[in-house]
């Protein structure tokens, strides 16, 4: 565990981790121009094949910036940490962005949906091994919710936990799981209990993903990745110390993952990076696409979305009304995604049918991937509709349908 210490104020904190980075730059920033060949724009997390060296590499990065006492400022000092804010979270991400680093896709369930729970609802001594693990990125993590069965009504997961002893034996069969292929741990919601109502019934674990009977299959996108995976638990043991929070709390440790995951698709490290609106901004003006009017109604209401969604994730934890602020992951969410689809609309319009088929000229069918990839954050986290019924319910207090 680091021992360093850092400035709480952020501009001499953003001058401490510029030294820091500067220090590791030489080891993890590639030399020279991008790969010209190579001007892909993802909007979902991707891993292709071959991926080995590359995740090798970004754990690597992620031990550096643990060492280096940057990995996670916000984080309790015991586990890491530098016991500090969001903000100085947001000045590591820019610095790391700015300067080229690459990018932790892998590590983004791990830290930002499965360690959360951890943090707030597990044991002592798991939070204390498996928090350092997850970010000094010995670890990487996935999160085992969705079922063939149960996709929107994530309550009603079929996936069974039976008591034998001091281990649970759990068996069932999960799906959509992003970087399962890569796991070392998953966050599981599992049926410990039939007989109460479906939210009652539910608890959580942390199950060691290369353990026996833990079978993982990926599954194709029509982006051309396969970061989402099939996941079979066939009688696999987990010990009771293992548990995520108490027996029949699963529902609500779920919703502190959920909530994590929505808000922190919505910044820095979600997909509507800094690196996606330069391409975007680059595109418009070599197609003089914002002297065009047909295009710039269109222009407007992108630019509008995205100043929405960064005005929104800039509020303070205080700042949100009464009635929102409990619901403020799900908030964010909607807006980042109605940002992203603006972001398409545009693209679609200035590209036409160079979207689709590649000519070779740069800049054009490199948005095919992020165009195909945007329906995706529809349903991750939570579809929309799920997201409407909570900032309508929880946070407004209007009726059930």
């Amino acid at each position: 565990m680091t021992t360093l210490s850092a400035p709480s104020d952020l501009a001499a904190f953003a001058e401490y981790v510029r030294e820091q980075l500067g220090r590791l730059a030489p080891t993890f920033v590639p030399e020279g121009a991008a790969d010209p060949n190579d001007d892909r724009i993802a909007s979902v997390e991707e891993l292709r094949e071959g991926h080995e060296e590359e995740v090798a590499q970004v754990r690597s990065l992620q031990a550096a910036l643990f060492d280096a006492g940057i990995a996670w400022p916000s984080g309790p000092v015991e586990f890491g940490g530098l016991g500090l804010t969001a903000a100085h979270d947001a000045v590591v991400e820019a610095g790391l962005s700015d300067l080229g680093f690459p990018a932790r896709d892998a590590l983004f369930v791990g830290l930002n949906i499965v360690a959360p729970a951890i943090r707030h609802h597990a044991q002592s001594q798991i939070r204390a091994d498996e928090l350092t693990a997850l970010y000094r990125g010995d670890k990487i993590g996935c999160q085992l919710f969705s079922e063939p069965g149960s996709g929107s009504d994530l309550a009603s997961v079929s996936t069974k936990a039976v008591r034998d002893g001091d281990d649970w034996v759990i068996t069932g069969q999960k799906v959509w799981t992003s970087m399962g292929h890569l796991a070392d741990v998953g966050e599981a919601l599992v049926r410990t209990d039939p007989t109460v109502s479906k939210h009652a019934g539910l608890s959580m674990f942390l199950v060691d993903m290369h353990a026996p009977g833990v079978t993982v299959r990926p599954i194709r996108q029509m982006t051309g990745g396969a970061a989402f995976n099939e996941v079979f638990l066939d009688g696999v043991r987990v010990p009771d110390s293992h548990r995520i929070g108490e027996l029949g709390e699963g529902w609500r440790v779920a919703n502190t993952s959920l909530g994590s995951e929505r808000s922190t698709m919505s910044g820095a490290s979600g997909p509507l990076t800094p690196y996606v609106l330069e391409r975007l901004s680059v595109l418009v003006r070599r197609l003089e696409a914002d002297a065009d009017p047909v295009h710039q109604a269109q222009i407007a209401r992108t630019v509008a979305a995205v100043a929405a969604m960064r005005a929104a994730a800039g509020l303070s934890a205080g700042s949100w009304s009464h009635q929102l602020e409990p619901v403020a992951g799900s908030v964010l969410k909607m807006l980042m995604v109605r940002a992203l689809d603006e972001i398409v609309r545009l693209v679609q319009a200035v590209l036409g049918e160079r979207l689709g088929i590649d000519h070779g000229e740069p800049d054009t069918f490199a948005w095919a991937e992020f165009v195909l990839g945007v329906p995706a954050l529809h349903l991750a986290g939570g579809t929309d509709e799920i997201q409407r019924n909570v900032i309508a319910q929880r946070g407004l207090g209007l009726p059930r349908p």
